[in-house]
């Protein structure tokens, strides 16, 4: 039995007083001062991590394609697609696993990426700072966000799509079960939520189920904690 000393029914206060607030979830949007961290799983994050750790120095996301000719002058490999299409004047896709053949047959130290979700919703906000995971590298963003001054507050951002977002969930949960609870995740189920996702249904359809194999097959290969900064990612290291 409750007793009324024990129960407190119209003091809602009372659970909000100690409610740890240093880490929330939210899906398709950053919140704002916070460390976001964006979890595009099925691929830009993946993308973008596997860059990083396979020797390009920095990325730019792009929300157009008026500076395409000038950027690949500069140097850049542009990676770019739409509904998990590879855009026109693109070198290569959205793809880790066709990136990771550009990079060793070519001389790129720098990305250009454009996407239908990730860089839309990121590439005006230049000021924010984000950090990037997917399945490539879950230990390594836990042992950094571990690391932290406990003042900073961390968000964590499922970016999902118009195919849902059971495989940006899914991540984001691992994570916070792991930095929350110290729960040990169970990467079975994780690969299962990935590989049947409807977003993965749509890329095997379309010809990138090469990728999916990568994503579920490669978790916690990489050590490399992307961040953006001022609009440029490079792996956090550099940004002291």
């Amino acid at each position: 039995m409750i007793h009324s000393a024990d129960y407190k029914k119209n003091e809602k206060d009372d659970y909000y007083d100690n409610y740890n607030d240093n880490l929330s979830i939210t899906i398709g949007h950053p919140k704002k001062n916070r460390l976001n961290v964006v979890v595009d799983v099925l691929r830009a994050s993946s993308t973008i991590i596997t860059a990083l750790a396979n020797g390009i120095d920095e990325i730019i996301f792009l929300d157009s394609d008026k500076d395409l000719l000038k950027l690949k002058k500069d140097g850049f490999l542009l990676v770019g697609e739409y509904k998990g299409l590879k855009l026109p004047k693109f070198d290569i896709g959205n793809s880790p696993v066709d990136l990771i053949d550009a990079i060793s047959n070519g001389d790129y130290t720098k990305v250009a990426l454009k996407t239908t979700n990730t860089t839309k919703r990121l590439a005006n906000m230049k000021d924010e700072t984000f950090i990037f995971s997917s399945t490539l590298n879950i230990s390594a963003t836990v042992d950094f966000l571990s690391n932290l001054d406990e003042k900073i507050k961390i968000n964590l951002m499922a970016v999902g799509g118009r195919n849902g977002f059971t495989e940006d969930l899914s991540v984001v949960l691992s994570l916070y079960a792991i930095l929350n609870d110290d729960i040990d995740i169970n990467y079975g189920f994780l690969k299962d939520c990935i590989f049947n996702s409807k977003n993965a249904r749509y890329l095997s359809s379309i010809g990138y189920s090469k990728d999916i194999e990568f994503i579920i097959s490669k978790i916690n290969t990489y050590d490399v904690v992307p961040m953006m900064v001022d609009g440029v990612i490079k792996p956090v290291q550099q940004y002291g």
